[in-house]
């Protein structure tokens, strides 16, 4: 073989194994690759090209290279041509590709001439790198310090040695430093004297990388002023997971421990208020009180009096219905005879007769007229046979002597007795009211009803008369009733009236059972 022909023949397999090595390094590598002629047509595109762009090799090659490129920039790849073919370096740039879904993709694009030969740039081969994932993150991270330069509250970040690294829009506003007069600093220049060891604390416990609760504190603003402030800390790591230092969030709470201070002073001074008012008030309720026992005892003395009062009226009845019967009924007598001896003297003179027998009439008349008095003064029925029978005689008499029909009605079993003192009141209500029919309610009809239940016995009074207007207190007095009502109250019972002008008049008298008594006889 010859000698020559066979050195050719190993170079060529060489060159193609270092050709086939260079395509597989291509073919492999996880950035996109692509190769063009200066025209823009597409002479190679590996697999990374066709999982960024969506377009297979088949689909790509011998297409020009604007099938990636968006019409905004096209601009951007004809120059980029052009000075590839003057020669021109071409330093790597971001731009936008176009994937074959229509999506727009940021790439980082580094462009090498490709040369022959000789050395003539024939092409170029372009690789772009996919920076969408670098982007999203510096919009993340613009986005974060957006937020936090526009925050309502002091966002500072500082290491862990105390050096202040940034300083929000807030911060220059609550501690009226500028960003350019804080970043750089320590944060021991807003922090006072007396709490600068709560702050060491606080920068040791992150070194260590314990857990900082939020907390209430005290920070010192470029004009000296101090202000309290709600602070948050966060520890803040590298991409390794180190804390490298930490951030502080402060929201001035100033105004709101100002409110809770005086809304704290305004309790305590409404306590203050309260002991004095209830201190007060125990005053009031103790003279009150002894007001009410004052008052309670005269009211038992008013009573006992009454009481004492309405005995003794009934002892004096009963002494005037004595006199009364005992002395006039003497003299009654007495008038008897001498008009007996009169009328048998008159036999004989005629015109003596008719005299005699007028004043027969007129002593027979004033007997019955005493003898109505001095019982109503001292019924002895009532003592003898009980408030029923004493109530039915007087309801007799009294209709005849005063022509008024009035008719009683019993309810109540006729073998019970009340006791003598709630007896003697009821009847002495019945002879009150009966009284006022006579005296002021112009009726022609009169019903008493006596009836027991089972927890109070009553007495009702009801006339057809002309009626009156209860609450005219002068003729409420007129009428006995503030008499009845003290009555009532000795034996602690109810008392109603019901009146009105044209209508007549009820009178109501309702005594508890057990302060009646009710006994059997």
């Amino acid at each position: 073989m010859d000698t020559k022909k066979a050195r050719a023949t190993g170079a060529d397999f060489r060159e193609r194994d270092v050709r086939a090595w260079l395509a597989a390094i291509i073919d492999s590598s996880d950035d996109a690759i692509v190769s063009k002629t200066l025209d823009g047509v597409i002479t190679s595109w590996n697999r990374s090209a066709e999982r960024l762009f969506g377009y297979s090799a088949t689909e790509a090659v011998g297409q020009s290279i604007y099938l990636i490129i968006p019409d905004d920039r096209r601009a951007e790849e004809a120059d980029v041509l052009a000075r590839l073919g003057n020669g021109e370096k071409i330093d790597p740039f971001e731009t936008v590709r176009r994937t074959k879904d229509g999506h727009r993709i940021a790439v980082s694009l580094t462009v090498s001439p490709i040369r022959d030969s000789r050395g003539t740039i024939i092409g170029a081969s372009a690789v772009p790198r996919d920076i969408r994932d670098r982007h999203q993150n510096d919009e993340l991270r613009a986005r974060l310090a957006a937020i936090v330069d526009s925050s309502d509250d002091a966002i500072v970040s500082k290491r862990l040695d105390g050096t202040i690294t940034s300083w929000n829009r807030s911060a220059e506003r609550l501690f009226g430093y500028s960003a350019a007069e804080a970043v750089g600093q320590s944060i021991f220049r807003i922090i006072p004297e007396d709490r600068r060891a709560e702050e060491v604390e606080v920068l040791s416990r992150l070194r260590r990388g314990e857990k900082i609760d939020h907390f209430e504190t005290v920070r010192q603003a470029k004009d000296g002023r101090r202000v309290t402030v709600s602070l948050t800390v966060s520890p803040i790591r590298d991409a390794k997971g180190t804390i490298v230092g930490a951030s502080k969030v402060a929201r001035d709470i100033t105004e709101r421990v100002r409110a809770q201070d005086a809304l704290r002073r305004a309790h305590e001074e409404l306590e203050e208020r309260v002991s004095e008012r209830t201190a007060d008030l125990s005053r009031l309720n103790e003279a009150l009180r002894v007001e009410i026992e004052h008052r309670r005892r005269a009211e038992e003395e008013r009573t006992e009096l009454f009481t004492r009062l309405v005995l003794a009226q009934e002892d004096e009845r009963r002494r005037i219905a004595r006199d009364l019967h005992d002395q006039l009924g003497q003299q009654m007598t007495a008038l008897r005879l001498t008009l007996e001896t009169l009328k048998a003297l008159a036999v004989e003179r005629p015109e003596l007769h008719t005299q005699v027998a007028t004043l027969e009439d007129l002593a027979r008349q004033l007997d019955q007229d005493i003898s109505f008095r001095v019982w109503e003064l001292r019924p002895a029925v009532l003592e003898g046979l009980g408030l029923a029978a004493a109530l039915t005689e007087y309801a007799g008499n009294w209709s005849k002597r005063f022509g008024i029909h009035a008719e009683l009605h019993m309810t109540r079993p006729a073998d019970e007795r009340l006791t003598s003192e709630t007896e003697t009141t009821i009847y002495r209500f019945a002879q009150e009211a009966l009284n006022n029919v006579v005296k002021h309610a112009r009726a022609n009809r009169v019903d008493i009803v006596l009836e027991q239940g089972p927890a109070h016995v009553s007495l009702i009074v009801e006339d057809n008369g002309i009626g009156f207007d209860p609450s005219t207190s002068a003729l409420g007095q007129g009428f006995g009733l503030t008499g009845m009502r003290e009555r009532a109250a000795l034996v602690d019972a109810d008392f109603q009236i019901e009146s009105a002008p044209g209508r007549g008049t009820m009178i109501l008298l309702r005594v508890p059972v057990t302060a009646a008594t009710v006994k059997s006889t």
